[in-house]
């Protein structure tokens, strides 16, 4: 996590270096300014042990535990934003010298980030600190109150009218059976492409991810199976019953990369650029049209709270005949 020195420019004035938090002039000229940098390098004692209390340290221990106690993805997702901040950071900072305006600065320097990244990213960053004042190593998170982007609401999704049109483009049953496996499940990407013919429970018609297994690693995690569903399901396993049992036609595990590929390829055919997510969309919007409940929406999505339906999926907001039917309904009762 610690960064290795390396020269830096300082605008009209030259090649400069930071080591052991002490700068140190090497020249105007760039060459000549590396050429003294290894020199120095070769002759400086190796960097002290930072302090327990780095904001280094302490990010290196979160993602020790990450590593131990969360998904390889989720490890490495956090190792990339904690690596990200820590670059822009002044070398050795303390927890207790973290101040608003360091996570901010970060923010403005990456303005190409989405509202909702920036919002992810900051998250990531007070989950970190907010774990090590769990954990003993710090008594307060220092931004802990940091007001974050606002995240922006889901409101894409699919109808079925497109759902069928992608179907009559697409060429291969792998790729069409993966597609109809979400618009009639709302799995998430990451469940379909990981699950394996161990976690199919083809009596309850369901998929049942160990715990170990699922997002958050709290409870295991179920995916109810249509029975469409449950045929594609089950041809899957009894083809493939070791890994991952949604492949593509040559017989290798689908990735989120290989997913996007196919979805640019129909962008040329349907004018706009699908993603695995937004069937995830469509089938909650679909079930709470149907008049199914939000708990039970919710548990069928994978959500351990069912306010994550109104927050996150807002397609229904957009939708006057349904609302406007409600209403009705609600008035006449």
């Amino acid at each position: 996590m610690a960064r290795c020195p390396k020269p830096w420019l300082r605008k009209g004035r030259g090649w400069f270096v930071t080591l052991n938090g002490k700068q140190h002039f090497l020249s105007r000229h760039k060459k000549e300014a590396f050429a003294k940098f290894y020199e120095l390098m070769s002759r400086s004692p190796p960097l002290g042990p930072a302090s327990s209390s780095s904001l280094v340290v302490l990010f290196d221990r979160f993602l020790d535990w990450i590593s131990k106690h969360r998904a390889k993805a989720t490890y490495v997702s956090y190792r990339d934003v904690l690596q990200s901040f820590v670059n822009v950071l002044p070398e050795g900072l303390a927890a207790a010298e973290l101040k608003p305006f360091h996570l901010q600065q970060w923010l403005d320097d990456n303005s190409s980030w989405s509202s909702t990244t920036g919002h992810s990213y900051v998250t990531t960053i007070q989950r970190a600190l907010n774990w090590s004042v769990k954990m003993g190593h710090i008594s307060v998170n220092p931004i802990a109150h940091f007001e974050k982007p606002p995240k922006e609401p889901r409101d894409e999704t699919v109808t079925e009218a497109e759902y069928l049109t992608l179907l009559q483009h697409i060429e291969d049953a792998a790729f069409a059976d993966l597609l109809t496996l979400h618009w009639e499940s709302g799995c998430r990407p990451q469940e379909s492409l990981r699950v394996e013919a161990a976690f199919v429970d083809t009596k309850n018609a369901r998929w049942v991810f160990p715990v170990r297994k699922s997002k958050g690693k709290k409870r295991p995690r179920i995916v109810y199976l249509s029975d469409r569903a449950l045929d594609i399901t089950s041809r899957q396993m009894h083809a493939f019953p070791e890994g991952p049992i949604f492949r593509n036609t040559h017989g290798r595990p689908w990735t989120k990369d290989a997913v996007g590929c196919r979805f640019s390829r129909l962008e040329k055919h349907v004018g706009r650029r699908y993603c695995l997510y937004l069937f995830r969309h469509a089938f909650a919007n679909r079930m709470l049209e149907a008049g199914l409940d939000s708990l039970s929406v919710a548990l069928l999505l994978g959500h351990a709270n069912p306010a994550m339906l109104s927050t996150t999926y807002q397609a229904l907001n957009h939708n006057p005949e349904h609302l406007l039917g409600q209403l009705k309904k609600g008035l006449s009762g």
